[in-house]
């Protein structure tokens, strides 16, 4: 069978795709999940994060007005007999038979429940089951209670729960048009009682937002009171429909849906089904299905904590009516020993130290009570805080709801404490932070709270030499190291790799340190998806922990090695780097220095349309002879940056470039989009945003040395392309620290004002290409962009917001059949299709567009569209980043005049090696020369030996045939 298996794997090829599988709304946006397929089936393997504004609902079944009922094809006609009183009528298709009538109202009953469970309610743990008599439960430790929205008539039902048979012992639902005064030894008492408790959990998730379109699980989910075959023993079964399951309470001991805390416990397994489908599953020992079991006994003692408090009862004790059944005859099949009184407890002192990786069952009850203690600490401390346990719990459970949207599969628990922290800022701005990390930190599951979501404290040390080939088959592999000079002792760290390989089982990857420690970052498995884009220590576990690090100095060269082990399959080791802590306390504010700032205005990471993922990369390279060190601020939309915001420090050698491909995600952990500013000296800044499709990328420059504007100052203008079947978004960001109101003039005068926060970004759909913004109030400087997407090829094309042009600028313009420019003016509603038609250069040749007004310019190829910024010419030198020759991109390099000059053209690899030199010289128009060595991640210097112009790259990938166009500018 191995041998088969193995032929399997070698045969078959991996082709990998994703699909849209799931979209679900939460308080916070709307989060997308995209499955990943090989060779056109579904992997364990998707991705998740907010969708872009424009993101398509999954694909799913229509619906039929025809339907199965006992094996006959049914049609449904719905009739309301009274007012208010809908019914559907089942109808025999062939026939015409009438084979169903359901109300499909509900009204209010009256029922009688333990609330939560009769030890509970009389604070009396010497009562027993005494074999399920009614006698062993005094009158008073019941609830009368009403059932709303209960259906007319047949079994028990609403909107929330539904009761069915579907499991031995056979025990028919109750009539809802009978008495639901039950006790319990009778056995519609625990129908009612589960039903009772799940629609009181189903309303509380309404009431902290989750209704409408944000609803979780809004389906009637179906109940069997008396299942699992009379044994000691509940559980929740997904279904074959995503995000939808059944649960089943089983009779043996105490009938668990007589105890509120079992019941609501196997509903939590259904909160997390709906909101992520097969997320918080996996073998017994995974961590996720650990915080699956943590999370319902959390999520149970959430709803019941306020009760024990007032009856006196040990307010930690979970399921323990559920436990006093050891009186019990034996047919009973009580499960717990003598003298019990929980079945767990929410005061656990274990630690991350106690995990038990021993895979058998039952661990993952004994693996979530560290994560349930963490979450009970959470609330109970958030209780002391507000003085009000109502408050605190409807605080940590939203938090607590809202971290669960974005989780990624098989998640570990410092993933979902990492979720916590970013939920708490997205919702309450980090309010409750030092909350969450003290819960989290004494358990070990973060090392320290900036593991979520670094403020500062940490440092990356990135390696020079970048997209190297992997040897396939090969005990030897490839080795790429980092040299650090820093002496200071390490006390977190974590390793960031990036492959592209087509079979990621295929790889074993360690890391060397300077002293010769080996620690196994991932070993061969039968994995099959592609690549591996992870952070050992932060977002995904290593295979050997990075604990003997620690302590150590940081000094020294590191080695990371990386094998290929198996045949057929060949991949390159795009980049790697590590993340040092030397225990610097996380900062509460923004970091400032008197250094140079550069602003992006904007950098995202997020998905879209067609499974677009929309991505930010950025290059900062040290222009200078020594060594310097750059601080990244990433500021997400809308926050306040002086005090929501994620930081890092980097390290650069002489001449060094680093590359932070999917900065967003890779470099701060996070989602969504944002500002980054970066503080540094003699520093090269540029950053490229793009959609990763299936066709290869699609992409645009977002430069970061934008003209701003404040208050008193001249207006920004944005001139958009006037052309049909286009939209757009208007973005704003804030690149002052200051607070204020920035006012939007469109052509038509109907002005618009946007509050915006400091160092913040806001982006939002715009009527036309034409605008005008201004600081009306506060001390705020703002730039501003114009995004505008082509409706049929969904290619966006960033132009940035400037000032009325005074002096003469020029750009590159081409008319070559395949490429050609296109040139408009804001002050006219007409544009030049073809840029050089018509004017004195001809066709098939190439030379510059020069202009004292505010004209636009782009370059057409293929049906996508680079814009072409307009530049004053200078001499000296110009520098350049993103300059690539690889398999997935290649590079020209040049510069346009309007009259004769030379330059020299030098281009350097990541570590700042010259790798090749060129002149070019023109005696005016465009002079230019493809990159011929291979070089990923390199930039080039324009260096005009005689005359003036403006230095460009053009940056084209492979697949897509798109090409990014790069303006020269000097470093800040």
């Amino acid at each position: 069978m191995r041998s088969l298996v193995l032929a399997l794997l070698v045969a078959l090829s991996a082709r990998a795709d994703l699909r849209l599988e799931l979209v679900r709304d939460s308080l916070t946006g709307r989060h997308c999940r995209y499955r990943e397929y090989v060779d056109n089936l579904p992997t364990e393997h998707f991705i998740v994060a907010p969708c872009a504004d424009a993101v398509a609902e999954p694909r799913a079944t229509i619906a039929s007005e025809l339907r199965l009922i006992d094996g006959r094809v049914a049609r449904r006609v719905i009739r309301s007999d009274a007012p208010l009183q809908p019914y559907a009528y089942d109808y025999d298709a062939v026939t015409g038979e009438l084979l169903r009538r359901t109300p499909l109202f509900f009204r209010a009953k009256p029922a009688r429940v333990f609330d939560p469970n009769p030890v509970v309610a009389r604070n009396d743990p010497s009562l027993q089951d005494h074999n399920d008599a009614s006698s062993a439960v005094p009158a008073d430790a019941y609830e009368d209670v009403v059932l709303d929205d209960v259906a007319e008539s047949g079994a028990l039902r609403g909107p929330a729960a539904q009761i069915i048979d579907r499991q031995p012992p056979n025990v028919a639902p109750p009539d809802a048009s009978a008495s639901l005064l039950f006790d319990r030894e009778q056995d519609g008492f625990e129908a009612v009682n589960a039903y009772f408790h799940i629609d009181r959990s189903q309303h509380y998730l309404q009431s902290l937002g989750y209704r409408g379109d944000r609803a979780v699980v809004p389906y009637a989910i179906e109940v069997d009171p008396h299942a699992a075959s009379g044994s000691d023993n509940s559980f929740f079964l997904p279904s074959t429909q995503p995000g939808r399951g059944t649960l089943f309470y089983g009779d043996g001991g105490t009938d668990d849906a007589e105890d509120a805390d079992l019941v609501v416990h196997e509903y939590g397994h259904a909160i997390l089904e709906w909101i992520s489908p097969g997320t918080f599953s996996g073998a017994f020992a995974s961590e996720a299905r650990a915080f699956s079991e943590g999370f319902g006994d959390y999520w149970a003692f959430s709803a019941h904590y306020a009760q024990r408090l007032a009856s006196g009862r040990d307010p930690f004790c979970f399921a323990d009516w559920d436990a006093r059944c050891w009186e019990d005859d034996a047919s009973q099949q009580c499960g717990y020993a003598p003298g019990s009184d929980c079945l767990r407890r929410l005061d656990s002192t274990k630690t991350m130290a106690d995990y038990n990786r021993n895979e058998s069952s039952g661990v993952e009850h004994q693996n979530g009570a560290i994560w349930s203690s963490a979450l009970r600490e959470i609330l109970v401390t958030l209780a002391r805080e507000t003085g009000n346990v109502d408050e605190a719990r409807r605080i940590a459970d939203t938090v607590l709801i809202e971290s669960l949207f974005d989780a990624p599969p098989q998640p570990t628990y410092a993933v979902m404490a990492q979720r916590l922290l970013e939920s708490d800022r997205l919702l309450y701005g980090r309010a409750h932070a030092p909350t969450i990390c003290a819960a989290m930190s004494a358990r070990g599951i973060l090392t320290d709270c900036a593991g979520a979501l670094p403020r500062g404290e940490l440092t990356l040390f990135q390696s020079p030499q970048r997209g190297l080939a992997i040897p396939e088959n090969s005990i030897d592999g490839v080795l790429s190291t980092i040299t650090i000079d820093d002496p200071r002792a390490i006390a977190s760290i974590a390793v960031r790799v990036d492959i592209a390989h087509p079979s990621r089982g295929d790889l074993r990857i360690e890391l060397i340190a300077p002293d010769g420690t080996t620690v196994l970052l991932q070993p061969v498995s039968l994995e099959r998806a592609a690549d591996v884009h992870a952070t050992f220590g932060r977002d995904a576990v290593p295979a050997e922990p990075l604990t003997p690090l620690l302590g150590h100095s940081a000094a020294g060269t590191w080695t990371l090695r990386v094998r290929d082990l198996r045949a057929l399959d060949t991949g390159t080791l795009l980049s790697w780097a590590l993340l040092i802590g030397f225990g610097d306390t996380p900062q509460t504010q923004r970091p400032s220095s008197a250094a140079q700032r550069v602003m992006i205005p904007v950098v995202t990471h997020v998905y879209g349309v067609g499974a677009a993922a929309f991505r930010s990369d950025v290059r900062i390279t040290n222009t200078a002879d020594a060594s310097r060190n750059a601080t990244l601020i990433f500021t997400p939309s809308g926050a306040d940056g002086r005090t929501d915001f994620v930081a890092m420090q980097a390290s650069l050698a002489p001449g060094e470039t680093l590359a932070f491909d999917d900065v967003v995600a890779s470099a701060f952990g996070t989602t969504g989009s944002g500002s980054l500013e970066v503080l540094g000296d003699e520093l090269l800044v540029a950053s490229r945003t793009y959609a990763e499709t299936s066709r290869g990328t699609f992409g645009e420059q977002i430069p970061s040395q934008l003209e701003s504007t404040a208050r008193g100052e001249a207006p920004l203008l944005l001139s958009g392309l006037p052309l049909a079947a286009q939209r757009w978004n208007l973005g704003i960001t804030e690149a002052g620290g200051s607070e204020g109101v920035a006012r939007v003039t469109p052509p038509d005068g109907a002005a618009f004002d946007i509050a915006i926060a400091p160092f913040s970004h806001v982006q939002f759909a715009y009527g036309g290409p034409d605008a005008a913004i201004e600081v009306t109030t506060g001390d705020t400087r703002v730039v501003a962009y114009l995004s505008q997407i082509d409706d049929a090829s969904g290619d966006a094309m960033f132009i940035p917001a400037a000032h009325a042009r005074t002096g003469a600028a020029i750009a590159p313009a081409i008319d070559s059949g395949a490429w050609h420019s296109e040139l408009w003016n804001a002050n006219d509603a007409d544009y030049i299709h073809d840029g050089l038609t018509g004017a004195s250069l001809v066709a098939g040749t190439a030379g510059a567009f020069i202009t004292d007004d505010n004209a636009q310019t782009r370059i057409v190829h293929d049906g996508t569209s680079q814009y072409v910024s307009f530049a004053p010419e200078r001499d000296g030198a110009q520098f350049i980043a993103f300059v690539e020759h690889t398999n997935a991109y290649r590079t020209n390099v040049g510069f346009v005049s309007s009259h004769a000059a030379t330059a020299e053209v030098i281009v350097y690899d990541a570590a700042g090696a010259e790798v090749e030199r060129h002149e070019l010289a023109t005696a005016g128009g465009i002079a230019q020369t493809p990159v011929v060595a291979r070089v990923a991640n390199g930039r080039a210097v324009v260096r005009f030996t005689s005359g003036s112009g403006a230095a460009y790259a053009s940056l084209i990938d492979t697949r897509s045939g798109d090409a990014t166009f790069f303006a020269g500018v000097s470093p800040n």
